[in-house]
């Protein structure tokens, strides 16, 4: 990391006024949230679903699987397609299309009669859950003045984790043969929410300045920003942001690969030490304790760790800054791991290790991962940037889904050794490389890369 260059961005940041946050900018931040939950919540549905779609259509282990697995696949062509139109519709029209697609497979996942019929509803609800998680975080970053930009991109992660809580709450209330409908029937309530919240929620100034639409955007920042004196400032740094033309593939892989290389070495920190594992692995732990419907209380408690944990987290990202709350995250992931491994037949112990990773991860590997991603790309890379690594993370799960029952089948609950190792190697890989982005505008932390480019 060139520290002389990074201590000059952090020079001319203290240099800004300290602008003030218009408070309406929270209000549109949880209406963008909602892209969130919507994509937790059909996630998580399906857990409880499953026994009741099994019993109603007879399916056996593998086409558990694959209905469970068809939101992932749906959503790796939607963030292909919508990263290629993204010069051609602007961010939050965008997420009005995935509010409508959120609708009807809703509906269509309720109403399926068979197999294949909830499969294609999954696959929809895929296409929905691509544009939700590629163009919210996208749409939060590039809306949020830099002061308050960590905690509004946060709100995403956090909308995730209380979408799961809240499927596992409503599919707990739900447990008969028939009512797994009921379950799926009700993601339509916060798809409508979200939609018609993005209907009355404003476009992102910095894609309309990028499409030459100045006076628009700057209607838009006089709604978010406290003064004429910000706007002037923003829209300036914007326009100079934009004096070259916007990158393709070759200039992704090639002048901004650096920062393309760190983001996908994060993303395989965040699939593969081990999140995943700990939700599967949770209710086993609390079957063997001899509690009543074990997966139900393990869905909820795991599930309530992720949002306590991400709801703790959400001062500090512009406190600490992402850099510190990674490193904090990681390295406390390390010991309940090993915890797990050592005390694994005592069934306390486990449990509270579970929690403890769990909270670790959604305290910050979570959600300043998602955060961050987006604020760390150029604006003329960040769309496409956006999809490589959204559709990477996508793939990986995917990868991991497959993988992890036959790794446990074979070496066990030792398996969170390796996740612990991993733990420490991203804690130092993050200190060794990651930039601070803390206070930082996105046309600085862009300024950042271009000056890199060219030493």
């Amino acid at each position: 990391m060139d520290e002389n260059i990074e201590k000059g961005v952090q020079t001319k940041e203290q240099q800004k006024p300290d602008y003030k946050v218009r408070p309406i900018i929270y209000l549109f931040a949880i209406l963008g949230g909602f892209a969130g939950l919507l994509y937790g919540y059909d996630s998580g549905a399906i857990s409880l679903a499953l026994p009741g779609v099994t019993d109603s259509f007879g399916l056996n282990a593998a086409q558990k699987g694959l209905v469970v697995s068809f939101l992932l696949f749906g959503a790796l062509p939607s963030i292909v397609v919508f990263t290629a139109l993204e010069k051609k519709i602007e961010r939050r029209n965008t997420l009005i299309i995935g509010g409508i697609v959120f609708i009807i497979g809703s509906i269509l996942s309720a109403i399926a009669t068979g197999m294949y019929y909830i499969m294609a509803a999954r696959f929809i609800l895929g296409i929905a859950a691509g544009i939700a998680n590629m163009f919210g975080l996208i749409y939060l970053s590039e809306l949020a003045p830099a002061k308050i930009r960590g905690l509004m991109s946060s709100l995403y992660q956090l909308s995730v984790n209380i979408g799961i809580l809240v499927a596992y709450g409503v599919g707990a209330a739900f447990q008969g043969s028939e009512e797994w409908r009921w379950t799926l029937a009700i993601g339509v309530i916060p798809a409508a929410i979200f939609t018609i919240g993005m209907f009355v929620s404003p476009q992102s100034p910095r894609w309309l300045i990028r499409d030459g639409q100045i006076n628009k955007a700057k209607k838009v920042l006089n709604r978010v920003r406290s003064s004429d004196d910000e706007i002037k400032h923003e829209v300036h740094d914007i326009e100079n942001s934009l004096t070259t033309q916007d990158a393709g593939l070759h200039e992704l892989f090639t002048r901004f690969r650096p920062v393309l290389t760190m983001l996908i070495i994060l993303t395989i920190f965040q699939v593969f030490t081990g999140i995943n594992a700990a939700v599967y692995y949770a209710p086993e732990i609390f079957h063997n304790l001899g509690l009543a419907n074990a997966s139900i209380v393990a869905d909820f408690g795991v599930g309530t760790a992720l949002v306590v944990s991400t709801l703790i987290s959400l001062p500090f990202i512009d406190r600490l800054g992402r850099k510190k709350l990674l490193e904090i995250s990681l390295v406390g992931q390390i010991p309940p791991a090993i915890a797990l491994c050592i005390w694994s037949g005592n069934a306390t112990i486990a449990v509270i290790s579970i929690f403890i990773y769990v909270f670790m991860f959604g305290f910050g590997l979570g959600p300043v991962f998602w955060s961050y991603v987006p604020e760390i790309l150029p604006l003329k890379a960040r769309a496409l940037g956006m999809g490589v690594i959204t559709f990477t993370q996508y793939l990986l799960n995917a990868v991991f889904s497959l993988v992890f029952p036959i790794i446990l089948e074979q070496i066990g609950i030792n398996i969170f050794y390796f996740f612990a190792a991993l733990s420490a190697i991203a804690a130092w890989y993050i200190k060794k490389n990651v930039l601070e982005t803390k206070g930082k505008s996105l046309e600085e932390i862009e300024n950042y890369w271009e000056t890199k480019s060219n030493h």
